[in-house]
């Protein structure tokens, strides 16, 4: 393979679109704190989020 591995590369891809979506959602106050975050990390962020926007529904 060439420079990186689809790992790697696929982790990178992740990690950006969560922290797109936390920011556009306005989940924090502070972008540079979400891309101190793993990738786990931003996944509960994620989590998180949903479940508290969605707490009324149902």
């Amino acid at each position: 393979m060439g420079n990186k591995n689809l790992l790697r590369i696929a982790v990178e891809a992740r990690k950006k679109y969560l922290i797109r979506m936390l920011e556009l959602n306005g989940v924090t106050s502070d972008p540079g704190y979400l891309n101190e975050l793993t990738l786990s990390e931003l996944e509960e962020e994620w989590k998180r989020y949903q479940t508290e926007t969605n707490k009324d529904i149902g």
